[in-house]
């Protein structure tokens, strides 16, 4: 008991000594990102808006970009070097041209504290998305020590699974559903639709659950031995014959039956 009582102090003193040295890795890494990012922030900031949704045509924007890019390359057909070669080709235009044209066009009188702001919690948002990459190379890398049959079992399905799907779908259908997915994420996660979607399902789940309990209920009335029925029957017969007119009475339990 007294090992027990004197280590749980030293391991809760590591884990807050753990969390401030993260605390303080992630605001270092947020003002390198900020000074890094300094030229691009008049395109991130408009990139981030429409990633997430600022306005409610956002998504169809989006959806319409991914898709124009995806048809022109199934139009174009060209093959994986060319695509590749012009990709990267496109991303050194942009990094050496972009900032030239930031510094025509913008201007730092049209930076506010509120762009600033929002400035400041993307690239809280980059730095916390870089820690969680380095957390999940560091889990598989220490898995790969202690469990290395568990390792390989994961990276063999995931693979497997990975290399069957490329086989049975297209490869252009499925980098196009990809890419979309991703950039459809940020603004899922801002909107909170996950949750929404989830609480709808289970609201649903449950007023089914509850209407299939609700007990029937039988329609054909009862009757009792203290009511009073009348039912009249007319018979009719033919022309030669007189007509009959059965009136049946039952009264507090009793029956009566007259004919006229």
């Amino acid at each position: 008991m007294s090992l027990r009582t004197s280590d749980s102090p030293i391991t809760s003193t590591s884990i807050m000594k753990k969390s401030s040295l993260q605390s303080d890795e992630l605001k270092d890494r947020t003002e390198e990102l900020k000074q890094s990012l300094l030229i691009w922030r008049h395109i991130l900031l408009p990139l981030n808006n429409l990633l997430e949704w600022e306005h409610k045509y956002d998504p169809f924007v989006i959806f319409g970009i991914i898709t124009f890019i995806f048809i022109f390359i199934l139009q174009a057909n060209p093959p994986i070097l060319t695509l590749v070669s012009c990709v990267v080709l496109i991303f050194v235009l942009i990094d050496l041209l972009v900032p030239i044209v930031i510094r025509l066009l913008f201007k730092k009188d049209n930076w506010t504290s509120a762009k600033d702001a929002k400035y400041t919690r993307l690239c809280e948002r980059i730095a916390n998305f870089e820690q969680h990459i380095k957390k999940l190379c560091e889990s598989g890398l220490k898995m790969r020590k202690e469990r290395p049959l568990m390792y390989l079992m994961i990276g063999a399905i995931l693979l497997s699974f990975i290399a069957y799907c490329g086989q049975r779908v297209d490869n252009l259908l499925l980098s196009y559903l990809t890419t979309l997915i991703i950039c459809l994420i940020p603004g899922i996660r801002h909107r909170q639709l996950i949750p929404f979607i989830r609480q709808q399902i289970s609201d649903f789940w449950n007023n089914k659950k509850s209407t299939s309990n609700v007990p029937v209920l039988n329609s054909t009335p009862t009757t009792s031995s203290s009511s009073s029925v009348k039912a009249s029957t007319v018979l009719r017969s033919t022309p030669n014959q007189p007509i009959y007119t059965l009136y049946s009475t039952t009264s507090y339990g009793s029956n009566k039956t007259k004919a006229q």
